[in-house]
Order: structure tokens, then C-alpha cells, then sequence
């Protein structure tokens, strides 16, 4: 495993860290058994990141992670975030007033069974609040009561990453980057070298579709609350399989596959502290965790780019 530093809060991290949205059943029914074979793998290969929410499935994820913690927490590297209401009458609504953030926080340190989060973010603030909310003064006296050892925040748009590199109180943003989602690339990576913020790469297989495996007819398996029932649909779900199929030129060498070719994508960016695939089970977060392990040529990444660049138009 590759270790890299978080930006500006010197933390030692694994280039490849595991994200548990998964294990609370948003892509599809969870067994606790398989979660926590993840987990269990994840510490077998060097891994000591792990990335979470009070909004998966409305603090599920984060109690399965407490449990399978006990022993063990100083071998982990603990991120969670709050913002999100997944409960009430506030159920799909963000909140980031300075005693919402306060109690949640509070609320994931019970669920983690933990005296300290070491990475607390926002989940998906906007650009008012980053620039604004009087929450950046909860998180600073969270982190001088030892409640947290750091904070910064996850974003959906580039708009909020840049606010939140140049608002300068952010020591880490996690957003989404892959190979079909560059613009991080161009518009906040730059800024974070500059200043030295850590950068969490987010859905590095965009959903599955970049582990080469998912067709068509996979479509029909999304239903319910799985998340994809709502982006894999028809036309849109096939032109996103057809850029794949046009990135499995990277799978050469020692890339035995696309997953693998994806994550090290992503680790290759130095601006990239960690990037967070999920994992269902143990043989997906060793399939993972190899991405860590290749490299991409200079060539091919400069393919990669062009085809983004374009568009991925024939």
C-alpha cells in the first residue's frame, strides 16, 4: 500500500481508503457479514482510512463501523460528516446551523463509539455557508475540545471547492473524480497544491461503472432506494458504459482490469491525498486496494485526458 500525506493536517494516510456507503444498503440490500469483511480486509492490506456519514442509511453505517472498530480504533484514520437530515421533517433538507452541526457531531461520536473523530467534514455545504456560517466556529472548538482532530467539507461543485480552498479554513475537500469526472482536475486541484489542502477523491468507479463488469441489462437490477434506480436509466446509463468501453485500452501490463486502472487514475494525481471506493466484501476491497499497486504511463493518461477533453466523441 502507498501512503501519502492529507494535506495540511500531516496525517499519514493509505492512497486507497474504503467508503461505506455501500454497507448501509444504498446500492443494494447489505449483509452486516460482508461489511464487516471489508473492514476486517481493509485493515489486512494497509489500509487505515476509512470514510463515513451520518447519512448513511440514517446512522447505520456509522454504528456498523463503531462495532467493528471495537479493539482497534487507533489503527484507523476516522472521517465522518454531517449536514444531511435523513430523519424527521427535516428529512432531505442540509442544515448546517452552528447547534444541528453540534448535536449531530455528537450523535456520531455515540454511533462511532469513539472520543474523537479525526476528519470531520461538512456534507455538501453551499457556497453561503462555506463562506459565511457561523458552523467553521462549532468545528473550531469541537477540535480544541478534542472532540475532532480536523475538519473540512465534501462538496457536489466546483464552485464550493473553490470557495472552500480560498475561504483558507477547509483543510480537506472530498469531491468526486474519476475518469469520466476530470473537471476537479482543472478547476480545484491547482488551488489545493497551492495551499496545501488535502484532497478526498470521491466515486473513483462512478457507481460500478468503471469496474468494467456492469452492462445494459444490469439496469433492471436497480430498484428501490438503491441510488442508481435513479442516474442508470436508458440512454444515459448506455453512453456512460460506452466511455468505459472506450477506457479498457488502459487495461495492459501490469493492469490486470479497469477497476484497477481506475483507482490508480485517481491515486496518480498528486494533489490526490486519498481516493474512496467503496466495498461490499472483502474480494472488492482486495480488487480495490491493487489499484495501489500499478501505475498508468504517461501515455496513456494523456489519452485519458484527451478523450474527456472531447468529450469521449468518436
Amino acid at each position: 500500500m502507498k501512503y501519502k500525506e492529507l494535506g495540511k493536517t500531516g496525517l499519514r494516510i493509505s492512497a486507497v481508503g474504503l467508503g461505506t456507503m455501500v454497507h448501509a444498503g444504498h446500492f443494494g440490500a447489505m449483509k452486516d457479514s460482508e461489511s464487516l469483511s471489508a473492514i476486517d480486509t481493509a485493515f489486512e492490506l494497509g489500509v487505515n482510512f476509512i470514510d463515513t456519514s451520518d447519512a448513511y442509511g440514517a446512522g447505520y453505517s456509522e454504528t456498523l463501523l463503531g462495532n467493528a472498530l471495537k479493539g482497534r480504533r487507533d489503527k484507523v484514520i476516522l472521517a465522518t460528516k454531517g449536514g444531511n437530515v435523513m430523519v424527521g421533517p427535516n428529512r432531505g433538507k442540509r442544515i448546517f446551523d452552528a447547534d444541528y452541526i453540534s448535536q449531530v457531531m455528537d450523535e456520531s461520536l455515540k454511533r462511532l463509539q469513539t472520543d474523537y473523530i479525526d476528519l470531520y467534514q461538512l456534507h455538501n455545504p453551499t457556497v453561503d455557508v462555506i463562506e459565511h456560517g457561523e458552523v467553521w466556529q462549532v468545528l473550531e472548538r469541537a477540535k480544541q475540545a478534542g472532540k475532532i482532530r480536523h475538519y473540512g467539507v465534501s462538496i457536489n461543485t466546483m464552485e464550493e471547492g473553490v470557495a472552500a480552498i480560498k475561504d483558507g479554513r477547509a483543510e480537506t475537500v472530498q469531491v468526486e473524480y474519476n475518469l469520466l469526472a476530470q473537471e476537479p482536475r482543472e478547476t480545484i486541484f491547482p488551488l489545493a497544491e497551492k495551499a496545501n489542502v488535502g484532497i478526498i477523491a470521491r466515486v473513483p468507479l462512478k457507481r460500478g461503472i468503471l469496474t468494467g463488469k456492469l452492462t445494459v441489462a444490469d439496469e433492471t437490477r436497480f430498484q428501490g432506494e438503491d441510488v442508481r434506480a435513479r442516474s442508470f436509466k436508458g440512454e444515459a446509463f448506455a453512453k456512460e458504459l460506452a466511455k468505459a468501453e472506450q477506457l479498457k485500452f488502459l487495461v495492459h501490463g501490469p493492469v490486470k482490469n479497469l477497476c484497477q486502472a481506475a483507482i490508480a487514475f485517481c491515486i496518480a494525481h498528486p494533489a490526490v491525498s486519498v481516493v474512496i471506493p467503496g466495498a461490499r466484501n472483502a474480494e472488492q476491497m482486495r480488487e480495490n486496494a491493487s489499484g495501489a499497486d500499478v501505475d498508468i504511463p504517461a501515455a496513456d493518461t494523456d489519452k485519458v485526458a484527451e478523450l474527456w477533453q472531447r468529450g469521449f466523441a468518436a
